[in-house]
């Protein structure tokens, strides 16, 4: 099942999109959209979907998405459920506006949402994103989400999908990692060995070992088997291909080890995964 483009309203009196949600239930509604999302749940519990992750929500819950990140949430109680969301293009406030210097840590927050951040106790934001919904003042608006990014930028958060790595590394470094994304991106249903990795970027493996840990936060071997298992996922959502086709064409001729990498990562077997989002798909609307 592809996730489905949502077109947010552009409109005339301001540069961002306020959206507020008050309903019975939340159906899903698996789609992705151009603009940055950021989603506050006030009331109501149930299931957050996010790239190839999936996980509880409830009152409370705090999400800023990347652009065109697949998500839903999807209420799985009776009661009353509501939510405001604030959507906007990287460049709603003015081209190069989070270019500017003064905005460095609001540019580094919007370049690690693309796997969706979650905020644990963010002091202040949701009592201002409330807020949002009862201010008609477009200017005062658009200085409260200002100052919602900003406060957002001083706060840690949990990475919701697979993660990124690290934004803020020297150019040398980056060309080296860039590379070795490249290989992995490109062979990552072959075996592919540190010593592999290594010699792409003319380094011993024990200190690209080093050099890949330090600057990504984890290791090499994590890393290729993120990329696997955020494929697996998504051939399992979009697909029905068998399962042990997937993980033959995701790295895995082993299926038993695919099943638990896949378990001890979404917490959940690829067959319950799967029929999650089918039986979540089934019941849209």
């Amino acid at each position: 099942m592809r996730p489905t483009y949502e077109h947010i309203p552009a409109s005339p009196h301001q540069s961002w999109h306020l959206g507020l949600r008050a309903e019975p239930r939340f159906g899903f509604d698996w789609h992705y959209h151009p603009e940055y999302e950021l989603t506050l749940i006030v009331a109501g519990s149930g299931r957050r979907y996010v790239g190839d992750r999936v996980a509880d929500y409830g009152p409370g819950d705090l999400v800023l998405l990347g652009a065109e990140t697949p998500h839903t949430w999807e209420s799985e109680a009776a009661g009353w459920h509501e939510a405001v969301t604030v959507q906007f293009l990287y460049d709603a406030f003015g081209t190069g506006f989070f270019d500017r210097p003064e905005f460095h840590g609001v540019r580094r927050l919007l370049a690690r949402s693309g796997c969706g951040l979650r905020f644990d106790g963010a002091d202040g934001v949701p009592e201002a994103m409330v807020a949002l919904s009862n201010t008609t003042d477009a200017a005062r608006g658009t200085l409260a989400v200002l100052e919602i990014l900003v406060s957002l930028a001083g706060q840690p958060a949990e990475t919701i999908a697979t993660r990124s790595l690290v934004t803020d590394i020297d150019a040398a470094a980056r060309e080296r990692i860039d590379r070795v994304i490249g290989l992995v991106r490109r062979d990552y249903a072959e075996r592919l060995a540190i010593g592999e990795a290594a010699a792409l970027v003319s380094m011993s493996p024990d200190a690209f070992s080093r050099f890949f840990r330090r600057h990504t936060g984890r290791t090499f071997t994590d890393y290729v088997n993120d990329v696997r298992l955020a494929e697996a996922s998504r051939r399992l959502i979009e697909s029905d291909t068998p399962i042990s086709a997937i993980a033959t064409g995701c790295g895995y001729p082993n299926l038993s080890h695919f099943n638990r990498r896949f378990r001890a990562q979404n917490a959940m077997s690829p067959r319950d995964f799967r029929n999650h989002f089918s039986s979540a798909a089934g019941r849209r609307g």
